[in-house]
């Protein structure tokens, strides 16, 4: 049964490596003397986490949320085996249950069919693709440098 719920699964999966590598990496990189401070002026385990350990390793763990995003907004094959394609737009909640058109399936599409209308359209969509990942880079590092200011305040 083809599902864009299904489709969205199996983007999550082929997301989970990537973000799970670089957090370990991240919370590697800060320092246990930052850590063993936190607990020595009498913070719980969970503070120190919450308020010491993440804060400190957010730009890794951003960076790592985009890598992921842009490796899942890329990939077809795994759409294409699971949401297949449709070219009706979604109108609801229950659309979810029933194939689904997707941006990358989109491009595969168009960019195999003889037309020079459906090319084009298709590095439209590429356009439109790479744009859409720029601009969650972009608000991640936003977001990065505002949690950087409440860090310092």
């Amino acid at each position: 049964m083809y599902s864009g719920l299904a489709g969205g699964m199996a983007l999550s999966i082929l997301m989970l490596p990537t973000v799970i590598k670089t957090t370990d990496e991240g919370l590697k990189l800060v320092p246990n003397e930052l850590r063993y401070a936190s607990l020595g002026v009498g913070a719980s385990m969970y503070t120190t986490i919450l308020k010491v350990t993440l804060p400190s390793a957010f730009r890794s763990i951003a960076t790592g949320v985009v890598l992921g995003i842009a490796r899942a907004a890329g990939e077809t094959a795994p759409l294409i085996f699971t949401a297949l394609f449709s070219y009706y737009y979604i109108t609801g909640f229950g659309d979810l249950f029933y194939e689904m058109g997707s941006l990358a399936v989109l491009i595969y599409n168009f960019a195999l069919e003889p037309y020079d209308a459906q090319n084009k359209l298709a590095w439209a969509a590429s356009f439109i693709l790479v744009l859409s990942i720029l601009s969650v880079n972009i608000f991640s590092r936003i977001l990065a440098a505002f949690t950087e200011k409440t860090k310092r305040v």
